[in-house]
């Protein structure tokens, strides 16, 4: 197999990033590892549940051959064109239903994110809407949130040992069939309209870039990447992946925090 053969997608937070106490910051190998890949042949993007901008910082002058998939597949961006491609926006409906929970249940908070921020909802709480400080997030009123078009919502949840009953309440909210339901850490639960997802996502992109006669192979590390896995012709992880992925994948690299962008090109013997 050469590299003018397959196309990598790869998702970044534990997988192609290190760890938030790092950082996080792209290992040098990966860059490295990603620069002469590219070089020969390779096609290489991103599937991410970050917004592109946020994105693009961690790479400098790298722009990818193939479409980015962010925002965990509801928007698709050209990074040499510097357009968005496709844009899944979240129904009104769904985003009223999740502000009404927002405001019933104690213990989370309410993430809404567009094709180019993330922004906080506040609760009118002082106290807890300072209590999840990140510099990321930009504060936006109730009737802020309301007013704008969105492509996902996340419900940040306090307590881990809590997110399975939210998300068994998700499951149950009138317009449950209008939403895909995901779990992208160990506290972020994450609503997106119900054709959106990474798989979808990288299916057209790799339409877009004329690249179906290449192998696929994805990366990722938690269970928002599972369809984009189940999807690849060759799924990989990292060894710090969830257990579920690590019982997925064919290609298991190093940990996201030692290169495994780099490991991954490695064992493909690219």
């Amino acid at each position: 197999m050469r590299a003018n053969e397959v196309i990598i997608f790869s998702d970044m937070d534990g997988t192609l990033l290190t760890d938030w106490s790092m950082g996080p910051y792209v290992p040098s190998v990966n860059l490295e590892a990603i620069k002469r890949f590219i070089s020969d042949g390779g096609m290489f993007s991103i599937a991410s549940g970050r917004q592109f901008r946020e994105t693009l910082d961690f790479f400098g002058e790298i722009k990818f051959p193939v479409p980015m998939v962010q925002d965990n597949g509801s928007v698709i961006y050209d990074s040499v064109k510097r357009e968005v491609l496709q844009k899944t926006v979240l129904p009104e409906k769904v985003k009223l239903e999740c502000m009404d929970y927002s405001r019933q249940k104690k213990g989370l908070w309410l993430i809404a994110a567009d094709e180019n921020d993330i922004y906080q909802v506040l609760t009118g709480d002082k106290s807890w809407d300072a209590s999840l400080n990140d510099f990321r997030r930009k504060p936006i009123s109730a009737d802020e949130y309301l007013s704008r078009e969105f492509v996902k919502v996340c419900f940040v949840i306090e307590d881990p040992d809590a997110l399975s009953s939210v998300a068994d309440d998700i499951r149950n909210f009138k317009n449950a069939d209008e939403i895909r339901l995901m779990q992208s850490s160990p506290v972020f639960l994450e609503i997106l309209e119900k054709s959106a997802g990474k798989a979808a996502a990288v299916t057209e992109a790799v339409r877009l870039a004329g690249a179906e006669g290449r192998k696929l192979v994805c990366i990722g590390d938690y269970d928002n990447d599972c369809d984009m896995l189940d999807l690849a012709d060759i799924a990989a992880c990292p060894s710090n992946a969830s257990p579920h992925v690590l019982e997925m994948a064919d290609i298991v690299t190093c940990s996201n925090n030692e290169g495994a962008i780099a490991d991954l090109i490695r064992q493909l013997g690219l």
